[in-house]
């Protein structure tokens, strides 16, 4: 840690005066050093830091700061007001809850020359800043101070004994440092066992891996190829259009409808547009909306065709896609492979099968990174915020919230003003299947939750007491009762009631 800047001192909101001492003892180290100290404004070792810091006197204040999660909404302590009064520096944040204190404790590591964490329990806040530091490429230690805190487990280093005056601590060490980083082995998915082929002669390995392949495992071997990380499967290109003119890549670029990507495909071949026209494209729809750029391009090409006077269609005579074909994998870089004939004279292109090394994926709550297992068959969740990587994470906190609405529906009126609600709204297909299900599977909760009335139990005994031959006269009554309105029974007890009708009659229908 180079002498200049600040250095962060942070910890558990647990901590407890016990372990105030350490927290001083450890400010005090840094400023004898000419270091100033940063803390995140909390109780707990953050308080204990700011103390120290206000108590060292002016000068340690003039060259420390702290960082609140919010702006100054509340009245600020003690320490806080003092800390201010001796030319402290204090920079407020923005938001609420938790993405606020995230926020700080990611701005805190950042800003600062390292980062000092006093652990009490599972301090995940803590170590959230920690993880932030290591990421930014700043030292990191931690005071393991009690309650069951142990070291945090990360990739890319290990933690080694230090001391910090009297307090004993661990630093972090990466891997660029630690003996032996050179020969660590990277962490592989189910592809790298198919595809990478053990050294050794090469005949006699490349044999010897075949034969331990089951026989799916082997078919994949033999049709695929390696391109660097990325296995690559060929199929047949039965399209002329270029691979950065199909209709689902159009659809992300445009984020628009299916119908909406298919129409831009026609009009991009008609024009024979190359990339930039459909970056300017790109660019249009974000400033007018797609419909906007599809009248444009439609315009364009009616004038083109009067000018030009083809004498076949246009699309008949579009480009072919020559001779590569694009294969874009999932992390979105592009690989180019040869495309070559098979024995029929079919053009043959590629496409991306996965990847030999797990792929890092972003999390929609907090934006951490991460890798996952692929062979897991739990949901991957976020090490940073614990959110599950599912599709429903990954759309626009509205419709969250419409699907937490859904699943909290107290009770079936309720729902019922929901449903009318839901199909006002026009969802997208994907969206209108998954809140319609989450709809019917709380009406169903619901359903089964309601107590039937006595008209309802009534009929419910009756049928369980009514001899097999005499049901389908009683159904028949059953009938008549309902439509005709006689009876004090609503749609969901006829409901259950013709449940238990139907399950009188299938032992005897069986």
């Amino acid at each position: 840690m180079a002498a200049h800047g600040f250095v962060a001192v942070v910890g558990s909101r647990e901590l407890p005066e016990a372990a105030a001492f350490q927290v001083t003892e450890v400010v005090r180290f840094f400023l004898a050093r000419g270091w100033g100290v940063g803390s995140g404004g909390a109780r707990g070792a953050d308080q204990f830091a700011l103390e120290a810091v206000v108590a060292a006197g002016a000068e340690a204040c003039r060259s420390s700061v702290v960082f609140l999660p919010g702006a100054h909404s509340a009245a600020p302590g003690r320490a806080l007001r003092a800390f201010g009064a001796r030319g402290g520096r204090v920079v407020p944040g923005s938001g609420a809850g938790r993405a606020a204190l995230l926020g700080r404790s990611r701005r805190l590591a950042q800003a600062s020359s390292g980062v000092v964490a006093f652990l009490w329990g599972p301090s995940r806040g803590s170590i959230f800043t920690v993880r932030e530091a290591i990421r930014s490429g700043k030292p990191a230690a931690v005071v393991l101070a009690g309650g069951g805190a142990a070291l945090p487990s990360f990739t890319g280093g290990r933690w080694a004994p230090c001391a910090f005056g009297g307090v004993a601590a661990f630093r972090w060490v990466p891997e660029a440092e630690a003996p032996g980083a050179d020969d660590a082995e990277p962490q592989r998915t189910a592809l790298h066992r198919i595809f990478v082929v053990p050294d050794g002669e090469p005949v006699h390995a490349l044999l010897t891996h075949i034969s331990s392949l089951s026989q799916g495992e082997r078919l994949w071997f033999e049709q695929g190829v390696l391109a660097g990380d990325t296995v690559l499967v060929p199929h047949e290109a039965l399209s002329d259009t270029p691979a950065w003119l199909g209709v689902p890549r159009l659809r992300r670029r445009f984020q628009c409808t299916v119908r909406e990507a298919a129409g831009l495909a026609e009009l991009f071949l008609a024009l024979e547009a190359g990339p930039d026209v459909v970056a300017w494209a790109e660019r249009e729809a974000c400033r007018h909306g797609v419909a906007a750029v599809i009248a444009d391009l439609t315009h364009l090409v009616a004038q083109l065709a009067l000018v030009e006077q083809v004498e076949t269609d246009a699309l008949e005579d579009a480009e072919r896609l020559g001779d590569t074909a694009d294969a874009v994998t999932t992390d979105g870089c592009v690989a180019d492979r040869p495309a070559a004939p098979d024995a029929d004279g079919a053009l043959i292109a590629w496409h991306p099968l996965g990847s030999i090394y797990p792929q890092a994926i972003a999390c929609p709550s907090c934006g951490a990174r991460y890798e996952t297992d692929d062979e897991a068959a739990e949901l991957p969740a976020c090490h940073e915020c614990g959110a599950p990587d599912r599709w429903e994470s990954r759309q626009a906190s509205a419709f969250r919230a419409l699907v937490a609405e859904i699943d909290g529906c107290p009770a079936l009126v309720d729902l019922a003003r929901l449903g009318k609600r839901l199909y006002a709204l026009a969802l997208p297909h994907d969206q209108a299947g998954v809140a319609w299900t989450r709809y019917s599977l709380r009406k169903a909760a619901l359903e089964a939750g309601i107590m039937l009335g006595a008209p309802a139990q009534a009929l419910v005994h009756e049928l369980e007491q009514a001899p097999a031959n005499a049901l389908g006269a009683l159904g028949a009554r059953l009938y008549r009762l309902q439509h005709g309105g006689v009876v004090a029974v609503t749609a969901v007890e006829w409901r259950k009631v013709w449940g238990a009708y139907h399950a009188r009659r299938r032992p005897r229908a069986a």
